[in-house]
């Protein structure tokens, strides 16, 4: 069988121009718009400032992901025009977020007042290991 030496390599995948290895799990790019709920209906959006002198490490990031899965509402976390699943340790660190970056979070679904202030409050802890639950 021939080869397509532009597409196929040596071990029979094809290779890609894109940076990640699955392109199924790269994030998706996008601007969310600036709208927040009203009486409780459509997403919540609240802009954070990540303090934490490390950024949005492992350690911060798991607990961020941990938090995020324990609520019924959908999660996501904007870094500029990145999104990631908030729930989603992987996708959280690929974000790349850095000391004193403003992230976006989304939250939709019926326990999104509860999520989003938990999860802002994660973000926000200065030290990124002093948590107070």
């Amino acid at each position: 069988m021939a080869r397509n030496a532009a597409t196929d390599n040596d071990r029979g995948t094809r290779d890609t121009d894109t940076p990640f290895p699955h392109p199924t799990r790269a994030l998706s790019l996008g601007r969310p718009n600036e709208t927040t709920a009203v009486n409780g209906t459509g997403p919540i959006r609240r802009t954070i400032r990540v303090v934490n002198p490390l950024g949005l490490h492992m350690r911060a990031a798991d607990r961020f992901s941990r938090a995020a899965a324990g609520y019924a509402c959908s999660v996501t976390v904007w870094n500029g025009d990145a999104r990631a699943d908030g729930k989603n340790l992987v996708d959280l660190i690929m974000l790349v977020v850095l000391p004193e970056t403003d992230v976006r979070v989304e939250v939709d679904g019926p326990d999104a007042g509860q999520a989003i202030d938990a999860l802002c409050d994660i973000l926000a802890a200065p030290g990124g290991e002093d948590y107070t639950n």
